[in-house]
């Protein structure tokens, strides 16, 4: 470490509470940016001091139950019903306003066909998105072949395809989810969906930190959940950290949430699947442009069993 390194160490702590730093702190969040000194107490990393075994060191995800059953029948049993189906889905963009096409570069791949399994399978009669996008032009291509489910997308920054509406889409709310009424959410039933695809970030006052928190825990039995951008069993991927600076923390909210929970049950995890069984997610999945995947799904244990057989029309 260098003399100026050093002193400055010795420096900022004594500065971070003084009213001169808080006015510099204040006078660039005006301009939209955050200063802040690499301290012990900061939520971004050091990224200097990442070791590089971080990345490809799996975690054991102790008290958990990945379900690999559960997970594999999905993947073997019931997702192949939908071939014929997804198979069919674009690779380029159609020129049909609202209408999913892979290499969007924002939900693709095997977390979209996943998630388009997921509808068509479980037949959700409601679908709350909290982050709209191609994810939800995915779920309105299942809705379309189920026939019996609503959409209703929550997002403060909608995209124009979203704000000019689709075949699917019941309904658009131009908020933060944090801003909702938790009651709003007490209308999923069993079988329902609640689609997060969040700022995935830990912090006061927000989004991730109100739908874990608040929103989970008060969900009823038999609600599916899904969470994107989960690497779980390893740490967020390196280039998002140490190239495009993503300092995300929602997935250490999940694998806290779900440690030792016996309320919540894994249905799917993606990123789980490529690391413990790429062959069968290529093997369902055999045209997908995306083997790797950061979906994951869970659900509210039922109140009584539930089979994974469709529901009964």
């Amino acid at each position: 470490m260098s003399l100026l390194s050093r002193s400055l160490a010795k420096i900022v702590p004594r500065c971070l509470h003084s009213a001169r730093f808080r006015d510099i702190f204040r006078l660039w969040e005006r301009h939209r940016f955050h200063v802040t000194p690499v301290h012990f107490y900061q939520p971004i990393p050091d990224t200097q001091s990442l070791p590089e075994t971080l990345w490809d060191r799996p975690s054991e995800l102790v008290g958990i139950d990945m379900n690999d059953a559960m997970q594999l029948d999905l993947l073997r049993n019931h997702f192949p019903k939908f071939r014929h189906e997804y198979d069919q889905f674009p690779v380029q963009p159609t020129g049909k306003p609202g209408r999913f096409h892979f290499n969007n570069g924002l939900f693709d791949g095997t977390d979209a066909l996943a998630a388009y399994c997921m509808i068509r399978h479980f037949q959700p009669r409601l679908i709350i998105e909290v982050g709209g996008g191609f994810s939800s032009l995915v779920a309105a291509e299942a809705i379309a072949k189920n026939k019996n489910s609503a959409l209703i997308c929550i997002e403060p920054f909608p995209p124009d395809f979203l704000r000019d509406g689709f075949p699917g889409l019941h309904s658009l709310i131009e908020k933060k989810v944090e801003d909702i009424d938790i009651g709003f959410f007490s209308q999923l039933d069993s079988g329902d969906i609640l689609f997060i695809d969040s700022s995935h970030t830990v912090k006061i006052g927000g989004d991730v930190n109100y739908l874990f928190l608040e929103v989970l825990p008060r969900l009823k039995p038999g609600v599916i959940v899904h969470i994107h951008d989960i690497f779980l069993p390893f740490d967020y991927r390196r280039d998002w950290v140490m190239d495009e600076l993503r300092f995300w923390t929602e997935q250490y909210i999940l694998q806290a949430f779900l440690s030792f929970n016996s309320e919540f049950e894994v249905l799917m995890a993606n990123a789980y699947l490529v690391h413990r069984y790429i062959e069968e997610l290529n093997a369902t999945f055999t045209n997908s442009p995306r083997p790797r995947g950061g979906s994951f799904w869970m659900r509210r244990r039922p109140a009584k069993t539930h089979s994974l057989s469709a529901p009964q029309e």
